[in-house]
């Protein structure tokens, strides 16, 4: 009796341990990453105006399609600093594929969802840290959103974002030299600028935290697989692309489901 007694206990202690590390290290990004003047350049706080011009270049040359379509109005920046920035919006946007994880929390999973795509972690951790465990089954039908998340379109779409933006890292604007000059480029880039910087903390944290939502989203499915679980863990990125490819998708038993009903 005391075991079973203990065992909810447990689950609630684990439960309020994960929240407080994920609150601590939302603290921990923000304060570091966005108010300190610990990393490369200038804080937000302090902010320059030509870190401001640079990020409205980068938002202007989003996924490549001024410099390839309108090259002559196109802003002139670092081909590797441009793939940093779209392979960043690329992985946020994989999180998509988990809309239905909005299913049955206190607050809607949109604006964290769209906060995510371009403000990276300031949101995706804070919806760990607020959401409910839920890997009850989902009820059908789908909403646009979740057809949208649960389409094999979008993992597809965004790995060839991913090639792209390595392609245009290591070839785009050939005045940028050679690979090893671009490399070298690079570094430098990452060690004196603030927006530089912050993309490749980004990537190491979303990589960190790519699979916190795929054991519930396993579970709703029924689906078992700890091959592909320590997939998703271990390959930043194109591991997640995989499972959102592979998984049982809701589209096809909300399908399954509309054939009986006719029968």
């Amino acid at each position: 009796m005391q075991g079973n007694v203990a065992q909810p206990e447990r689950v609630l202690l684990r439960r309020v341990v994960v929240k407080v590390s994920l609150w601590a290290a939302w603290v921990g990004y923000v304060g570091y990453l966005l108010l300190s003047e610990l990393p490369p350049g200038r804080s937000l706080l302090h902010t320059e105006p030509a870190t401001l011009r640079e990020a409205l270049d980068l938002s202007l040359n989003f996924w490549f399609v001024m410099p390839l379509l309108f090259s002559q109005w196109s802003p002139s920046l670092n081909p590797a600093l441009e793939g940093l920035f779209n392979l960043v919006v690329a992985w946020g946007l994989l999180f998509w594929g988990f809309a239905v994880d909005g299913r049955g929390q206190r607050l809607p999973i949109v604006p964290f969802l769209v906060g995510t795509a371009f403000l990276t972690n300031v949101f995706y951790l804070p919806w760990l840290a607020l959401r409910h465990p839920n890997g009850d089954a989902v009820s059908l039908p789908l909403s646009r959103l979740e057809r949208l998340g649960e389409g094999r379109g979008l993992p597809i779409a965004l790995m060839g974002v991913a090639i792209a933006s390595f392609v245009w890292a290591g070839v785009g604007r050939p005045e940028f030299g050679s690979l090893a000059q671009r490399w070298q480029s690079v570094v430098e880039l990452v060690g004196s600028d603030r927006l530089a910087y912050s993309f490749v903390m980004d990537l190491l944290v979303f990589w960190v935290f790519q699979a916190a939502l795929v054991g519930d989203d396993m579970a709703r499915r029924g689906w078992k697989n700890q091959a592909m679980k320590w997939v998703v863990r271990l390959v930043p990125f194109v591991g997640l692309v995989l499972y959102l490819y592979q998984r049982p998708s809701l589209i096809a038993v909300e399908q399954f489901e509309k054939n009986c009903d006719q029968l």
